[in-house]
């Protein structure tokens, strides 16, 4: 009964209101109400799944500049306009998801650890997330920021800051991983098994896709594999996967981003970029002879970011693909950039930092998704 209910006001909905309608009512819900509504009918099913796809193509380039703690915004990659100014605060950017930024401050929370909070830079509301569950103490406060992550699980719809609570060392330990969800009141601890963990956190702490990654090291420094962090049971996978190339000790690399996938960037001024496919193993897709941005290098329509004199980026696509003829690369495909490619310049922040106060680039969609039914803000 309940259910035939139920199909009488989806077809009265479906009279009534047109898709455009729909897809506007169904977009301004929380991501968790989207979900649910996905089982509604297949029709609602096709249109949420659209909104989601949509949401990742639109993504544009956000850059965070980690001296003056200002987010830009580049709305056009085809473009020489300057970035326009999103949001400035006295924090570091922890990652973005959805629209939303995770901050991290450098003051210490009255419970120990760093104070950390979610905004949403379009209704400008703000959301205070509870210090982690245990004291813990490092020196370089400028750097408690790479401790976090923050992470969107698609099954679910939910937020969640995932906490490393281990040393800035370049190896660092620790027993447990820390995950606070948005919306409720506490951090959970879940083990990372008998004899705890080992990483870099140098070389970022990425989440994708409902898990979190990180390079697992031996006490020497030495990197051995990647470990995965599954948010939806909140458990450290079985297997880790093995790096896609042996690494010296002081070998440059580090996690990314690539298109919705994990990837493994290896050098600094030239580099590698290794995909994890499915099967877990990893395809050579880019190789890059100009020095590429963190965390995120990739953006939709095969667009890949380079970097000069530590201020100005460049866009590089596909050749012979523009970037708005939808062509995907192939399985066996590696996109090159040369030393002497010059590119599209997309944005010229004009101040060149020094390393350690840089430049970040991250993706960005601007959406209208509240944040009070996560907590007070």
């Amino acid at each position: 009964m309940e259910k035939k209910k139920l199909q009488i006001g989806v077809v009265a909905m479906e009279r009534y209101f047109s898709t455009d309608v729909l897809v506007d009512i169904l977009k301004r819900l929380p991501p968790s109400s989207r979900r649910r509504a996905r089982l509604v009918c297949r029709h609602w099913r096709q249109l949420v799944d659209g909104r989601t796809t949509e949401m990742r193509s639109r993504a544009k380039l956000l850059i965070w500049d980690t001296l003056t703690t200002t987010a830009y915004v580049v709305d056009d990659m085809s473009s020489r306009r300057r970035p326009r100014r999103l949001y400035r605060c006295h924090k570091s950017l922890v990652g973005t998801c959805n629209g939303l930024l995770c901050l991290c401050g450098d003051e210490r929370a009255p419970g120990g650890g760093a104070v950390v909070t979610v905004v949403n830079p379009s209704t400008c509301e703000t959301l205070a997330v509870p210090p982690p569950p245990r004291r813990w103490h490092d020196r370089n406060r400028k750097r408690w920021h790479e401790q976090y992550s923050f992470a969107y699980h698609p099954i679910t719809g939910r937020y969640k800051v995932v906490h490393l609570p281990c040393s800035l060392d370049p190896v660092c330990s620790f027993n447990a991983v820390h995950v606070f969800t948005l919306g409720e009141t506490a951090w959970r601890e879940a083990p990372v098994g008998p004899g705890g963990a080992r990483c870099n956190l140098a070389a970022g702490v990425v989440s994708i896709d409902g898990t979190t990654h990180w390079v697992r090291v031996m006490p020497s420094g030495l990197a051995v594999d990647v470990v995965s962090f599954d948010l939806g049971d909140e458990r450290v996978a079985a297997a880790a996967a093995p790096l896609p190339t042996p690494l010296a000790r002081d070998a440059s690399y580090h996690l990314t981003e690539v298109l919705g996938r994990l990837g493994f960037v290896q050098g600094g001024h030239r580099a590698d970029v290794w995909v994890l496919e499915e099967g877990r193993r990893w395809s050579l897709r880019y190789i890059l002879g100009q020095p590429v941005p963190r965390p995120q290098f990739t953006y939709p329509g095969q667009c890949v970011l380079t970097v000069r004199d530590e201020s100005a980026f460049y866009a590089h696509w596909w050749k012979g693909s523009p970037m708005s003829s939808g062509r995907r690369l192939r399985h066996d495909d590696a996109m090159r950039v040369g030393y002497r490619d010059e590119g599209t310049l997309v944005a010229n922040m004009m101040a060149p930092h020094r390393s350690d106060e840089g430049y970040q680039t991250f993706a960005y969609v601007e959406t209208n998704e509240p944040l009070d039914h996560y907590g007070s803000s």
